[in-house]
């Protein structure tokens, strides 16, 4: 979501009057055209075999070359598909991260390693990557065949993806409706810090009260990142909502955060599995950038104003390069050393030299280009990506040193054979809290404080210290890793569906307005607007899993993948002829 004090609303094709609350004039573009008559031509498919089913024909049952479809597909479709969605390749970002299906770990979840050792050929310590975890929660990929695996997530059959996609399209339209139509009437953003305050103080209350939830000891294990992509989120969204400039300095360390994370969780897959493969990078791109594209086309808006996808897409890319390429290097400290070192020197030219940012990723303008009113339509990549150039290596630096602090924490949480190892094994866990706690002080005071512009001049290099900080002080101690906030963890798996749907159906006009469906009502509209919001973006984190997964089912069954293609460029051209022969333009 682009913050409304740095990035001017763009003008869409539907809008001739810059005033946010002036009924604006619209037309439909080529683009949404060309999808609406795709949708009308899918839900007509998907109709006939609805009637067909109530009398008997299943005409797609032989769709896969076999009839042995899943009748459980539907019975575990929400308790084992809904587990198992959070499983999802991601971004928070579940942002975030956070979300694999049965076919990868989601990298941007900051989905992590424990206990298990890897030992590299030279031995070193640091190399002891943890690996149980991982094998825990990323299923390999299942082959072509159709058959249902005991413990892996239901197959999605193609009924189950054409109702998905029949949904889909009705969501989208709801967008479409709402802030490209914009027939709904449109509100203030009003700011109180009495009443924003008291809003976050009343939802952590309610779920550390309600929602606080047991699992497994492990540092940084998935519910304690999805819990941490959660709560985040919940600010993050607010601070538009109620238009809370103020925090506009914690705001940009959130978005450090989820940069991160897919640093960190990218890292460590690719280390890990050495999975390079086109369908792992596929699945990634997938999940990043499916709902955005289709979003962009209905709302008629350019790619970069959902910067957050195309920053997670461009940091996943570097990792994936980064770890590809001399894979043989990943298992020895010294060469690895050279990478880290390399990587670090071409970020520092890139982004920290004025104007190479704009001149390297020119060619790209297409995609990453902003007509925001400033002069440069690169500008707004080239800020958004220098702010959190640092967040993502520091993240790769923390995953390659994980099993030291790993190792660090199983020692002073291991029982102690005397008195002298108890008082040892204690000042060490005080002095790692103290000198936490001394280190967030001193960035709260000297930084925290600065006016927006000041700031972001040395956000990109302070940023690391409240990250590392958090990381230290939420797992020093068993009981603290032992636990996580069910509400914030649930929230944290869809932060990708909530930053998008934010934009368009609990805010309007690029952030700058709010979706009123109860006139006069504030608090009461903001709690159905708010409900809504949720069950949608919820709804499209299912649809997103039930299209990644029928699409890329895995990396043995590419062939299905390439039939799906056919069949869309297929619709494609039929809904490009249509208005042709019509003859409308």
């Amino acid at each position: 979501m682009s913050a409304p004090e740095e990035v001017q609303p763009q003008q869409t094709a539907g809008q001739v009057d810059q005033d946010p609350h002036t009924v604006p004039q619209y037309q439909v573009t080529h683009a949404q055209l060309i999808l609406f008559i795709a949708y009308l031509l899918l839900l007509c498919f998907w109709t006939l075999h609805f009637i067909a089913s109530l009398v008997g024909i299943d005409f797609l049952a032989d769709w896969n070359g076999r009839k042995r479809l899943l009748i459980e597909d539907s019975k575990n479709a929400d308790a084992t598909g809904t587990a198992n969605g959070a499983k999802l390749d991601d971004v928070v970002l579940n942002i975030h991260a956070n979300e694999t299906t049965s076919s990868g770990q989601n990298a941007k979840d900051g989905a992590l390693v424990n206990n298990g050792r890897m030992v590299t050929s030279d031995g070193d310590a640091g190399k002891n990557l943890a690996v149980s975890a991982i094998s825990q929660e990323v299923p390999k990929p299942q082959t072509g065949s159709v058959r249902h695996k005991p413990g892996s997530p239901p197959r999605v059959t193609l009924d189950r993806f054409l109702t998905s996609v029949v949904l889909f399209g009705a969501i989208l339209f709801y967008f479409y409706m709402c802030d490209y139509l914009k027939i709904f009437p449109q509100g203030e953003r009003t700011y109180s810090r009495d009443m924003f305050l008291f809003l976050v103080f009343l939802f952590f209350l309610v779920a550390c009260a309600y929602t606080v939830t047991q699992n497994e000891d492990k540092i940084l294990n998935r519910d304690q990142t999805e819990e941490w992509k959660g709560w985040m989120q919940v600010m993050f969204v607010w601070y538009h909502y109620f238009k809370a400039k103020e925090w506009y300095n914690w705001i940009r360390i959130y978005i450090a955060c989820y940069v991160w994370m897919t640093g960190f969780g990218n890292f460590s897959f690719f280390w890990v599995r050495s999975d390079f493969s086109l369908w792992r990078m596929l699945k990634m791109l997938f999940r990043l950038n499916f709902l955005v594209i289709f979003v962009a086309i209905v709302t008629n808006n350019e790619y970069m104003l959902y910067y957050i996808c195309a920053m997670h897409t461009y940091w996943f890319l570097t990792v994936y390069v980064f770890m590809r390429v001399l894979s043989s290097w990943n298992r020895v400290s010294h060469l690895m050393a050279a990478k880290f070192l390399a990587y670090a020197v071409f970020n520092a030219i890139v982004f920290d030299i004025p104007g190479v940012s704009q001149a390297v990723f020119r060619p790209l303008h297409l995609i990453l280009g902003l007509h925001n009113g400033k002069p440069d339509i690169m500008h707004e990549w080239s800020f958004r990506a220098g702010l959190d150039h640092w967040a993502c290596f520091f993240g790769m630096l923390c995953a390659y040193n994980y099993p030291h602090f790993e190792h660090l924490m199983a020692y002073v949480d291991s029982k102690s054979s005397d008195s002298h190892e108890v008082l040892r094994k204690l000042l060490i866990r005080l002095g790692l809290t103290a000198a936490c706690l001394c280190a967030g002080f001193v960035w709260f005071f000297v930084f925290m404080g600065l006016e927006k512009y000041p700031y972001n001049s040395f956000h990109p290099y302070t940023s690391l210290i409240p990250i590392l900080c958090f990381i230290i002080l939420r797992n020093i101690h068993p009981v603290l890793r032992s636990y996580h906030i069910g509400l914030f963890a649930w929230l944290g798996k869809i932060t990708l569906e909530t930053y998008l749907s934010q934009l368009h159906i609990y805010l309007l006009a690029n952030a700058r307005t709010l979706l009123t469906l109860m006139t006069g009502y504030p608090m009461l509209n903001f709690c159905l607007v708010t409900i809504l919001y949720l069950a949608i973006s919820h709804r499209l984190f299912l649809i997103t899993n039930d299209c990644s997964s029928f699409l890329l089912p895995s990396s043995k069954d590419m062939r299905r993948t390439l039939r799906v293609v056919m069949a869309a460029l297929l619709l494609l051209a039929l809904s490009l002829s249509i208005p042709y022969a019509l003859r409308v333009e």
